[in-house]
């Protein structure tokens, strides 16, 4: 039995049981539950994958993946709701976890503490992620992070990415098709 003080390993994580309806991540040697996403979280999910998936095919660059789990460590298997990695990672796909932190991490908020994100974001910059986008559907914004820091977009500003030349999607176009917030 596991104690407050033992740190669980990706291997010891992996053998446990699956828990229906649970989704499941291990961060810094924690497990981490959360319930899958409702409808909101999966429409505004489905508009990142949307634009991401658009560039990617007018511009070869890398893939985009959904809900893949990324080995940053031995005690971290972190499951972004959205990744892309760029092609030179992607020159042999793993048969099993990326190795590594994804190129881009996208998180859309729903479920996660905001000390649970905040130490998924920390661990995906550490690792080696080029940049976390973190959506706030309530507020129609996106926080970008990366070495360099963080930025706050709102709904009229545009998301550009230095590593995805040409990439230039407004922030409502990812919550678009969503009720106005009261």
């Amino acid at each position: 039995m596991l104690t407050t003080t033992d740190l669980l390993t990706v291997e010891e994580f992996l053998a446990l049981p699956e828990v229906e309806g649970v989704r499941r991540e291990l961060l810094d040697g924690e497990i981490i539950e959360m319930s899958w996403g409702g409808g909101i979280h999966e429409h505004v999910k489905s508009n990142f994958s949307l634009h991401f998936t658009k560039y990617l095919l007018e511009n070869p660059v890398g893939g985009i993946y959904h809900e893949t789990c990324f080995r940053l460590s031995k005690y971290s298997l972190p499951i972004p709701d959205l990744s892309l990695q760029l092609n030179a990672r992607l020159e042999k796909i793993p048969k099993g976890h990326f190795q590594g932190a994804p190129d881009l991490a996208i998180e859309v908020v729903s479920s996660e503490s905001a000390a649970t994100l905040h130490r998924k974001v920390r661990r995906y910059l550490e690792c080696g992620s080029r940049a976390v986008l973190v959506a706030y559907h309530e507020q129609r914004t996106v926080m970008v992070y990366d070495p360099k820091g963080v930025r706050i977009l709102m709904n009229d500003d545009t998301l550009e990415l230095d590593f995805l030349p040409g990439f230039r999607v407004p922030v409502s176009a990812f919550f678009e098709g969503l009720a106005s917030p009261d």
